[in-house]
């Protein structure tokens, strides 16, 4: 007769056994999808009201194939295998990519939101109902990762942002 233990350890082993089938399966899922994921942002993207030049959909449309890159390396990453080993018992906190902009003018807000919509869209259909929670939220913290710094460096150099933003070199440039 099995202890009490020993059942936690091997239903914790066949969970952990289980999440790295699935974060392996996802990863090979979202690299045969690669072509659709890019022809399904494309069309998001291009569907989104332009902001300024630098949000435009014709020049943008040639950093999907990095951003997608750098999405999955960021996937195959620790805290991604972390959050699908939880299975979705811990619901993380979201932030949305128009809050990490205080102008709201950044162009790659959109190009972000979409990429996000656009990887949902595919995974989904591929997707256990016991899988959702958990790849659906390790999907969105690895684009979360690569749109926060993204869109951090752009906005670091922003004309339209509030003093208290600006660097201390900036703001001691501009009391002068």
């Amino acid at each position: 007769m099995r202890t009490l233990r020993q059942t936690m350890q091997s239903d914790s082993s066949a969970l952990l056994a289980f999440s790295a089938q699935m974060h392996d399966n996802l990863l090979r899922t979202l690299q045969s999808l690669r072509p659709t994921i890019l022809e399904r942002w494309e069309v998001l993207l291009r569907a989104e009201p332009v902001t300024s030049p630098l949000a435009n959909p014709d020049s943008l449309v040639y950093l999907m194939g990095w951003t997608l890159d750098r999405f999955l390396a960021t996937l195959r990453g620790p805290l991604a295998r972390r959050r699908l080993s939880e299975c979705g018992s811990n619901k993380p906190a979201y932030v949305e990519e128009r809050e990490l902009c205080a102008c709201k003018m950044n162009p790659l807000l959109a190009y972000f939101a979409t990429a996000e919509q656009a990887l949902i869209q595919a995974v989904l259909p591929t997707l256990q109902p016991r899988e959702r929670e958990a790849v659906l939220s390790a999907v969105r913290l690895a684009m979360q990762a690569v749109a926060k710094r993204e869109i951090d460096t752009f906005c670091a150099v922003c004309q339209r942002r509030p003093d208290s933003a600006a660097s201390p070199a900036t703001r001691c440039a501009s009391a002068h």
